[in-house]
């Protein structure tokens, strides 16, 4: 038993020993190769920039050279100074060869970086061996054998040269120094073993970092690949999902043309409506809000809101796109997220709670579930936190909810504590066994093989939690009794200049809203949409459509505009705000920027009153962004008038 036991204990330190210090092993061959040329790339900027300061670092030692020699502060001879100062050219020449290689082209080959680079440093360490021969000692050990423990450094943490050429590179000029110490001694008999030792060491640690750091990037660029091949997936995924929908939205709409005259009508229309499917964006959120805007029109269709059957398919078709459009949220916001930083500012947990309720509510009742909320009596009770990274953690966890919920409700309520605020989100779902607990927030895993989306909403979670300081977040969950998330923050003070506003719901009745969108269904789906809640609705295709629409009432200002941002002949968001704001520049009219364009600058949504809404999600989501604006812009008249 005992030998058992010293067995594996000698085999934990044998694995241990071998992850730290030997190379990691080379991919296949063709994968192999992709790995080198993303390595390449990814650190070419790196290695120009230490090439750089390697050459000035060696100017300076060389400089440092001539004023020790010019002020005799060391024996140095003439011909002594000479030999170093043409060993110092030399190695000047190296490596001044190789940041010009460097720099005048992208090397995306390793291969052939690896080798100039690796070349360079042993060469350049062999300047300073024969330094070390020529300078006498101790000055060689005191002032020069430190040359040669920085080129390790740089060598092995600085340059991202493979830990095996590293290796090689450090066991060369070793073999190289103990073989001359052994015919000419390069340092005193007291210094030998010093020199040795620090020299070792340095390679030792060396060695652990380069091998560490080497398997690091292949475990990236593995991860790299696996969420390619997912996105792939994904992308397979929403073409099927796209087809289906397609198919279904046909036979929604053969049932409805069946009960009037032409079936000519209905297969032309069809086919219009497929025509566009195929010619919808690249961009997969295009399509997705295609359907959606599609799909509202057939239900507030009243020939057909009482055909249960239809109604139940178009439903089906509005979640089937919903699940498509969050996977690919999720996919997005695990970059956009992993860049942002946090912007830590007094939030509202009463008014947060609000616009939960709000952004949920539909979807909890499409589902047949109860959403409470438990507000705090405390009206002021603040968390310290970065208002859109909180949102995005809580929504997340509510849509995991919802999802996963088949009866019952969702429960969203706050504890609080001396220094800190817990937000709870209780459901009554199919819970999560003790086994796949640990697992939940790994990227793409999921509870059940049929589980819609991909499995991209905790791990965003965890992703956000970590990146805000102060919070934290615990789990439970049983089998068929549901689970609980809970989210710790922070709690801070109210900000001295903020006052509670209690203002009653805004109807969108009579709202004058102008759309402007170049593709002809969701135009048209916007439309209905709107005038389903009494809205005055005006529409354009282009920039020229909407200065008529504007030349034709040009004293009446929209209450809201709702633009997508690519629009036709090259136009953009950018030329209907600078329209907006020089036809109506006696009044702030609010913009909304409803598209599935990721590439937004950033300077056109940071003016006031200017929102931005993701197609292809849920249309209660524009509807909500719609009603904030509006808000937002009589509230600003209310304070202007008092």
């Amino acid at each position: 038993m005992q030998q058992n036991s010293q067995s594996e204990w000698i085999q934990k330190i044998a694995s241990a020993v071998t992850e730290t210090l030997v190379p990691p092993k080379l991919f296949p061959s063709r994968q192999e190769k992709e790995f080198r040329i993303a390595y390449a790339k990814r650190f070419l900027t790196h290695r120009r920039a230490t090439l750089l300061i390697a050459l000035i670092a060696w100017l300076i030692f060389g400089y440092w050279d001539w004023l020790n020699y010019d002020a005799q502060v060391w024996p140095y001879s003439t011909q002594m100074f000479a030999t170093i100062s043409i060993l110092r050219a030399a190695g000047t020449i190296a490596i001044f060869i190789c940041l010009v290689l460097f720099w005048k082209k992208n090397i995306y080959d390793e291969k052939l970086a690896s080798t100039l680079l690796s070349s360079a440093a042993t060469f350049v360490s062999l300047m300073v061996v024969m330094m070390l021969f020529i300078v006498p000692h101790p000055i060689n050990y005191q002032h020069y054998f430190f040359g040669l423990i920085m080129i390790v450094i740089f060598n092995f943490s600085l340059l991202y040269i493979f830990a095996k050429i590293s290796i090689m590179h450090a066991t060369l000029i070793a073999s190289i120094l103990f073989l001359g110490n052994q015919f000419n001694p390069i340092f005193d008999e007291n210094l030998t073993t010093a020199a040795f030792y620090y020299y070792f060491s340095f390679c030792f640690f060396g060695v652990s970092h380069a091998v560490r750091f080497e398997v690091s990037e292949r475990e990236r660029f593995k991860r790299e690949r696996s969420l390619e091949a997912q996105r792939l997936i994904a992308f397979r995924k929403q073409q099927q999902a796209n087809k289906a929908s397609a198919r279904a939205e046909q036979e929604a709409k053969n049932a409805q043309f069946e009960r009037q005259r032409s079936i000519e009508t209905m297969v032309a229309a069809a086919r219009e409506r497929e025509r566009f499917i195929r010619a919808a964006y690249h961009d997969t959120m295009q399509p997705l809000a295609a359907i959606s805007s599609q799909v509202m029109m057939m239900k507030l269709d009243s020939n057909l809101s009482s055909n249960n059957k239809i109604i139940e398919a178009l439903n089906e078709i509005e979640r089937s796109g919903r699940d498509i459009g969050e996977s690919m949220r999720g996919i997005y916001d695990l970059f956009q997220w992993g860049v942002h930083e946090p912007k830590l500012e007094p939030v509202s947990v009463k008014r947060f709670f609000k616009e939960i309720e709000k952004r949920f509510a539909e979807s909890a009742k499409l589902a047949d579930l109860q959403l409470r909320i438990h507000q705090s009596s405390i009206d002021n009770l603040y968390v310290r936190s970065d208002s859109a990274m909180l949102k995005r953690i809580i929504e997340n966890l509510i849509s995991n909810a919802i999802k996963y919920t088949r009866k019952g409700g969702i429960l969203l309520g706050s504890v609080n504590s001396k220094d800190t605020v817990r937000i709870d989100i209780w459901d009554t779902g199919i819970g999560i066994s003790s086994e796949q607990l640990p697992k939940i927030f790994d990227e793409f895993y999921q509870v059940e093989d049929d589980s819609p989306g991909i499995g991209l909403g905790l791990p965003i979670v965890r992703l956000l939690i970590e990146r805000l300081p102060g919070h934290r977040l615990s789990y439970t969950s049983q089998i068929n009794h549901g689970s609980r998330f809970s989210v710790i923050l922070p709690k801070c003070d109210a900000p001295t200049n903020y006052s509670v506003l209690h203002l009653p719901e805004i109807s969108l009745s009579g709202v004058y809203v102008v759309i402007i969108e170049n593709n002809k269904s969701v135009l048209e789906g916007l439309r209905v949409l709107f005038e389903s809640f009494d809205c005055i609705v005006r529409t354009a295709v282009a920039l020229k459509d909407l200065t008529q629409l504007i030349d034709d009432s040009p004293d009446r200002a929209p209450d809201v505009v709702i633009s997508d941002y690519r629009l036709r002949n090259n136009e953009t968001g950018m030329d209907v705000a600078k329209l907006i704001e020089e036809r109506f520049d006696w009044i702030t009219v609010p913009i909304v920027f409803y598209s599935a364009d990721l590439s937004i600058p950033q300077e056109l949504l940071n003016k006031p009153f200017r929102y931005i809404e993701r197609k292809g999600i849920a249309l209660e989501s524009l509807i909500t962004r719609v009603n904030e604006a509006i808000h937002a812009i009589r509230d600003k008249e209310d304070l202007e008038s008092s």
